[in-house]
C-alpha cells in the first residue's frame, strides 16, 4: 500500500477520498475488496483517522464503497444503482486527451436512434419543452457559453427522456453531464472562430430536429441527427487544430 502524503490544497478530507477514488479507478483495488482500514490509511495519508472517516463516509455516499459494520469499507460491486456514478467518476478523472472525440463519436451512435424514437413517441407536452428550449437558446447571450451550453445539453436530454429508455438514460447520463465541460474549455476558446455563426449553426440543427420530431417522422430525425453530430465533430477537430497552432 502506496500513498504519498497529503498537501493542503483542498481539505484532507477531499484530498484522501480523491486519491481513494483513482486508485479504485485504476484496478488498485477492485469491486468486491477490502480497502485499507481506517489507521492503515490514517498512517499512509499521515493524516487523522477523522479526515480518513470522512472520506470513507463520502465514498459511501457516492455508491463507491460499501461500508460493512465490524468488517470494514469495500469496493461497491457493479450495480444499475452505481454504475453511472461510476461512469461519471471515469469520464472526471480520465486524463485521456481523445475522450472528447471519443465522447462524440459515442453520440453518433446512438442520438441519431435516440432522435427517432422521439419523434415517435412525442407528445405535445415534449414538443412545448422543446420549443421553451429553443426559445431560451435564442434569447441567450451570446457571452454566456455556461448558460448556452447547459441549454444545448438540456435538449438533447429532452430528447433523451422522450426515448424513454432506462438503460441509456444510465448510459448516456454521465456524457451529457460532462458536455458543458467540455464545451466551456474546448469550444467557447477564442480559437473556436466565429461564436455567433456556430451557434445560428447549432440552432439550425436543433430547429431541423425539432420540426421531424413534430412531423412525428422518425427518419427525418435520425438524419437530422447525423447531420448535427457529423458537424459537431468537424467543429471539434478545427478547433483542436486551432489550439495546437497557438
Amino acid at each position: 500500500m502506496e500513498f504519498s502524503e497529503i498537501g493542503n490544497r483542498k481539505s484532507l478530507s477531499e484530498q484522501v477520498e480523491e486519491v481513494l477514488t483513482q486508485s479504485i479507478r485504476d484496478g488498485k483495488y477492485l469491486p468486491g475488496q477490502k480497502i485499507p482500514t481506517e489507521n492503515e490509511l490514517s498512517k499512509a495519508f499521515n493524516v487523522s483517522r477523522t479526515a480518513i472517516r470522512e472520506a470513507i463516509k463520502t465514498l459511501s455516499a457516492r455508491g463507491i464503497v460499501v461500508v460493512k459494520k465490524g468488517s470494514g469499507a469495500f469496493v461497491s460491486e457493479v450495480s444499475v444503482q452505481n454504475a453511472s456514478e461510476m461512469l461519471n467518476m471515469f469520464f472526471e478523472l480520465s486524463s485521456d486527451k481523445d475522450l472528447m472525440l471519443q465522447t462524440i463519436e459515442a453520440r453518433r451512435i446512438l442520438e441519431p436512434r435516440i432522435a427517432a424514437e422521439a419523434a415517435i413517441k412525442r407528445t405535445e407536452e415534449d414538443i412545448q419543452l422543446l420549443e421553451k428550449n429553443m426559445d431560451a437558446m435564442r434569447a441567450c447571450p451570446l457571452e454566456d457559453k455556461q448558460f448556452e451550453a447547459e441549454l444545448d445539453n438540456d435538449y438533447h436530454r429532452i430528447l433523451l427522456s422522450i426515448a424513454d429508455n432506462k438503460v441509456l438514460e444510465l448510459l448516456l447520463s454521465p456524457v451529457f453531464s460532462l458536455m458543458p465541460k467540455f464545451k466551456m474549455n474546448v469550444f467557447a476558446k477564442p480559437a473556436s472562430g466565429n461564436l455567433e455563426a456556430e451557434k445560428a449553426i447549432m440552432l439550425q440543427h436543433h430547429q431541423e430536429i425539432l420540426e421531424a420530431v413534430i412531423r412525428q417522422d422518425p427518419y427525418g430525425a435520425q438524419e437530422a441527427m447525423e447531420k448535427h453530430l457529423h458537424d459537431t465533430r468537424k467543429n471539434y477537430l478545427h478547433v483542436i487544430k486551432s489550439i495546437d497552432r497557438t
